[in-house]
């Protein structure tokens, strides 16, 4: 949570007036001068504190660093000692230093929950200037435990110190005088001393004046409401500046209903199209307070109306009144935009791990572990942005909307790191896997017995699947029709066990440690029809059903399941014999901390059985909105999963990080319009199996091995890039090349100054050469390869030759390339080019160390150490001395195949013979009779049913991965009779005869 409860989610519990007086001591904080020290001062959310000498009176402030997060400041204990019949008097001074020339700063009194957080106090102060806070106020709330200095949600994190700090009691009760006027609101007078000018009633209902007011004389008081809609209106028609940051406040009361009940204040255009409303929840009875911070986006400053309503489609039409409403702006919007071109805007800065990519949109994330390598399938809000309407500069003008999705997003990684784009699954309509669909949404997939099972939404209305031979395909629809509801039991449906309003959408799947496959669908927050209504608190709108072993068809119907708060997005992880069922709460649930979630937030249930979901296991909220963390334009809907991947358990997610860049780099921060990017951050537990609270960061997770530049690899595997896309082509992939069914990539849209950049790539003793396959579109152009920054050291230049439109590979000298760096391919283009002219294609890249070659060091490597009989490997090979090689299989030695060597290398695609044995088997490398390289392989049954996984996804194996692998740790061990040195990583068999000592890659040899 963030200062402001209303800004973490769109809703905040309501403040109540009341509450018994208490004695409060004169000096309710201590210690406010820190001359002799910082006691009494803690920083439970974040920082380091410390005495520091730049004072603004005697010889000391308080100093904090190292902020974690806007709410990390100094804190003082409250508890006990605020009462709401008091009036008390703050006193600080506060510095910064660093950031911004201009800083706000709020003082703010929370519960030690932080269920409920409000601003007392706040100040603009100016770089490098002492500014004073004083503030007379009366508590909403006795039950306050701290008091601390914060930043708001959208500002800076910098350092600042605070001194001359006082809190005191004045004597007596607090009045009901008139309270002043607030200087700069953009709304009438929300005080109401008098009249009710400037508000109005263009929805219904009949405003009139209350005594009944949260202080001084008067309310206004709204009754006969005749629609949701029907409350008080002021007018904002052209107030609101596009990018200014702004402030609405007020409290409200109600007496009759629900015992609480939310209320929206909503901003709108006269045609009451594209809104922007945030939720509230209040107590009956009971006045209460809301407030909340907003940066300006298009929608705000189209806005003609401000009101105050209860939620659409809801029934709750009591009278209500409002009190002390205003809007302030409190920052201006900032300079103009840096960039007129969406390609130019750093969407993923060097550095940062999330979102994943940084050239493409993808929501829904779902991951796939694959012989070792994890996967990640994603629903293609690129595809959705393409047929959307775009300003001059391609910022989309039209939301998000969905409709237009056929195609699913996939992505691998072996490091967590760097990613591959392998481009999308063709889904629904003509081309598709599943023609027959509309649309292909929110991806779950898991493999077993080789084959991966992708299950894909056709939008509400039922859950389908595909099978493919590989995570890339090909893909084969073994049904023809969707799995839910078509498959599902007649008697099921006409008993009512999909109830009116139930979405059948969103799958999981998931196999037990036994072998049994479980799929889950659903949501919506209100189901069913008069009187048997469900919702928003247990709207049981998901379900859960047994799969049979062929994945595919149902094994019973499917059970209810009662996840409070629930919406949609299910997702089942295990671990330590638990069952973790998360979800996406909706936007209406009220939260109850332990028996209800937050709004837009994941939750999630605990169980020891996979299809007991009933509201006791609900365990708590795993994850607040993504909006908490990553701020204008990036709420909405939440979706996620979970999973263990070598060792360590992460949380995918998405969020409009993307969207939100090329917003703020154009100037209209926050007009996201909902395309999303795909996240990963690490999930942690506590001792007793909860999950800690999962915190949305842009760093993302950490790289879990070394990137191996020492093969042929794509060239669309990025950490981070500029300018470029990707495209899709016919020629075969080298790295993955027993996926060429289903998708080699190419970079394209390469234009002078773009980049792309590999993390933590790990050069050895030293790169020798550097190779590129390219196709030429202009004379001219070349590559510089560079280390750790785009204007890092250059190592090579590679001229990008050959025929324009033709396939090619070009090489060039490294020098300077050892150890660990990040690497940056920087294009350049040819002297008088046109600006934006694409220069090039590139489909891979490979790196050759010092010794590499003709005569030197043999290394040979496959591209999968556990292969199903009849399936493909690829065998790669460097440092080879004779004109051809002949690799065969062997436990009974037979020839597979016979390759020419060219510049001392070999690689070629092998078929398993079908009729392999399963078990341990050998690759063997061949000159003649002289045997050259063994590499270990294990043969599996071909797929045919049975098996299973855990954990959501595939199980690695005990094999390694499938495909070449991208560093790691490796295991050497000496063979006597070749003195080779045989390397076994994850997701590779590496295999190295040490022909001569010299130059050889950091490789120690026992």
């Amino acid at each position: 949570m963030l200062g402001i409860a209303a800004l973490v989610a769109s809703t905040v519990t309501a403040v109540g007036m009341g509450g018994a007086a208490q004695a409060a001591p004169t000096a309710i904080v201590e210690n406010g001068t820190f001359e002799t020290g910082i006691t009494g001062w803690s920083t439970p959310l974040g920082g380091t504190l410390s005495q520091s000498a730049d004072a603004k009176t005697g010889t000391k402030s308080l100093a904090i660093s190292g902020r974690t997060s806007f709410q990390s400041g100094p804190t003082a204990t409250v508890t006990g000692l605020l009462s709401t019949d008091t009036t008390y008097d703050l006193n600080l001074s506060l510095k910064f230093d660093t950031g911004r020339a201009t800083q706000n700063f709020n003082v703010v009194l929370c519960t030690a929950s932080r269920s409920q957080c409000d601003v007392v106090a706040s100040t603009t102060a100016t770089a490098g200037a002492w500014s004073t806070i004083e503030k007379t106020f009366t508590p909403l709330s006795s039950s306050y435990d701290l008091m601390f200095i914060e930043t708001p949600w959208n500002t800076d994190v910098q350092s600042f110190v605070i001194d001359d700090v006082s809190l005191t009691a004045d004597s007596g009760p607090s009045t009901s005088t008139e309270p002043p006027a607030v200087p700069g609101n953009l709304l009438p007078d929300g005080r109401f001393v008098s009249d009710l000018t400037g508000w109005s009633n263009p929805r219904g209902g009949t405003l009139a004046l209350s005594p009944d007011a949260a202080s001084g004389a008067n309310s206004l008081q709204v009754s006969g409401r005749e629609n949701t809609q029907s409350g008080p209106f002021a007018s904002v028609t052209g107030k609101i500046e596009l990018g200014a940051s702004y402030r609405v406040t007020g409290k409200l009361k109600y007496d009759e209903g629900a015992a609480s009940q939310q209320f929206n204040f909503t901003f709108c255009p006269a045609n009451f199209n594209g809104c922007a409303d945030y939720g509230h929840t209040f107590t009956k009875g009971e006045w209460g307070t809301f407030s909340q911070e907003f940066t300006a986006e298009a929608r705000h400053a189209a806005a003609d109306w401000f009101f105050v309503e209860t939620p659409w489609g809801s029934t709750a039409l009591q009278d209500f009144a409002i009190d002390e409403v205003s809007l302030v702006k409190i920052a201006d919007a900032p300079a103009g935009p840096e960039f007129t071109s969406l390609e130019k805007v750093q969407t993923k800065p060097i550095g940062d791990h999330n979102p994943l990519v940084g050239h493409k949109f993808g929501a829904d994330p779902h991951h796939l572990i694959y012989n070792g390598r994890l996967y990640i399938y994603s629903t293609d809000d690129t595809q959705q942005y393409d047929l959307n309407t775009k300003d001059a500069n391609g910022l989309p003008t039209q939301s998000n909307g969905y409709g237009g999705i056929t195609r699913l997003n996939v992505m691998s990684t072996s490091d967590m790191v760097n990613w591959v784009d392998h481009g999308t699954v063709p889904i629904a309509r003509e081309g598709g896997a599943a023609p027959w669909a509309r649309n292909s949404w929110a991806p779950a997939a898991i493999e077993k017995d080789g084959k991966v099972y992708l299950y894909f939404c056709d939008s509400g209305t039922g859950t389908a699947v595909v099978v493919g031979g590989s995570p890339l395909g090909p893909w084969e629809d073994p049904l023809g029709k969707k799995i839910i509801p078509d498959t599902v039991s007649r008697d099921y449906i006409a008993g009512g066990g999909f109830p009116a309003g139930m979405w059948l959408f969103d799958p999981e799947v998931f196999i037990d440690d036994d072998g049994q496959g479980y799929l889950y669908f659903g949501g919506n927050s209100q189901i069913g029809t008069s009187p048997n209504v469900q919702g928003p608190q247990n709207p049981k709108s998901t379900r859960v059903v047994k799969l049979k072993d062929d994945m595919v068809t149902l094994d019973g119907d499917p059970v209810e399941i009662d996840a409070p708060g629930m919406f949609e997005a299910s997702s089942m992880f295990k671990r330590d014999g638990k069952y973790y069922y998360s979800y996406s709460s909706n936007f209406q649930v009220n939260e109850a901390p332990g028996l209800y979630p937050s709004r837009g937030a994941i939750a999630y249930m605990m169980t020891d059985d996979p299809m007991k979901l009933k509201a006791p296991e609900y365990a708590g909220v795993a994850f607040v909105n993504q909006g908490t963390f990553f701020g204008a334009g990036n709420g909405g809907n939440n979706h996620s999963d979970m999973f263990t991947y070598k060792g360590e358990t992460y949380f995918t997610y998405h969020a409009q990080t993307r969207g939100a860049a090329w917003a703020a780099a154009l100037g209209t921060p926050g007009a996201t319009q909902g395309y999303r990017s795909v996240h990963i951050d690490k999930l942690d537990f506590n001792a007793d199996g909860t999950i800690k609270p999962i915190t949305g960061t842009r760093g993302g997770v950490d790289q879990v091995e070394s990137f191996d530049p020492y093969r042929t690899f794509e060239a669309e595997t990025l950490a981070w890039q500029l300018g470029i896309t990707t495209a899709s082509t016919d020629t075969a992939s080298v790295e993955f090349a027993e996926h060429n069914g289903g998708g080699n990539m190419v970079l394209s849209g390469v234009d002078d100054g773009d980049f792309a950049g590999i993390s933590g790539v790990d050069f050895g003793a030293g790169a020798k050469t550097v190779s590129a396959t390219v196709k030429p579109l202009v004379e001219g152009g070349s590559i510089q390869v560079r280390l750790d920054d785009v204007d890092g050291q250059v190592v090579a230049e590679i001229p990008v030759d050959g025929t324009v439109g033709e396939w090619t590979q070009v090489t060039a000298e490294v020098t300077g390339a050892t150890g660990e760096h990040d690497l940056f391919f920087v294009f350049a283009a040819p002297e008088g080019a046109e600006a934006e002219t694409d220069l090039f294609e590139i489909d891979n890249w490979s790196f050759a160390g010092e010794g590499e070659g003709p005569g030197a060091e043999l290394a040979a490597q496959l591209s999968r150490t556990e292969v199903p009989a009849g399936g493909s490997v690829t065998v790669t090979a460097t440092g080879v001395t004779s004109a051809e090689v002949e690799i065969g299989i062997e436990s009974t030695y037979r020839a597979l195949a016979t390759v020419a060597v060219v510049d001392g290398r070999i690689e070629a695609t092998v078929v398993v013979p079908a009729d392999a044995e399963a078990g341990a088997h050998h690759i063997v490398l061949r000159d003649g009779d002289t045997e050259l390289a063994r590499l270990p392989l294990t043969v599996t049954r071909a797929a045919s049913g049975g098996g299973g996984s855990v954990d959501g996804g595939g199980s690695s194996g005990a094999g390694g991965g499938a495909l070449a692998d991208t560093g790691g740790d490796m295991a050497a061990t000496m063979n006597a009779v070749w003195l080779a040195l045989l390397l076994l990583g994850a997701g590779s068999g590496l295999w190295m005869l040490r022909r001569r000592r010299q130059s050889q890659r950091a490789v120690s040899v026992e």
